[in-house]
């Protein structure tokens, strides 16, 4: 797939990324199936950089509102206002990167989940 989404297609990785946050077991394989057909790079770049600092949150909370999904409208909602602050405030990029070097490590077995499951999809397709 391009490496250009459009608003339609980060909506979909967003969505379907947003899954491994919720309180409830995590299904990667239903994770891996979404996103089939765009690039792993820009996946992972998404599951870090966009979904991950507004979802990360729920994984934290002592009883977590989100257990079967988040609302989609409020994720982009609020990833979009996540990007528009960085865009205007050094201190909150900053910030955020600070923050996604953490992400990168607490969630590193999260990624390996979803990239573990994506591997087997694209071995099967090789397969067919």
């Amino acid at each position: 797939m391009r490496s250009v989404l459009t608003r339609d297609e980060r909506t979909r990785l967003w969505s379907a990324l947003s899954d491994a946050f919720v309180d409830n077991e995590v299904d990667y394989n239903a994770i891996a199936r979404q996103l089939a057909g765009f690039d792993r790079s820009t996946i992972k770049l998404v599951f870090f950089e966009e979904v991950a600092p507004v979802c990360y949150s729920n994984l934290q909370a002592p009883i977590p509102p989100i257990w079967t999904a988040f609302e989609s409208s409020w994720l982009t909602e609020t990833i979009e206002s996540t990007q528009e602050a960085r865009s205007t405030s050094t201190f909150r990029r900053l910030r955020d990167r600070a923050f996604m070097v953490y992400l990168r490590y607490r969630l590193k077995n999260e990624w390996l989940n979803i990239e573990r499951e994506l591997d087997r999809q694209d071995a099967a397709d090789a397969g067919r």
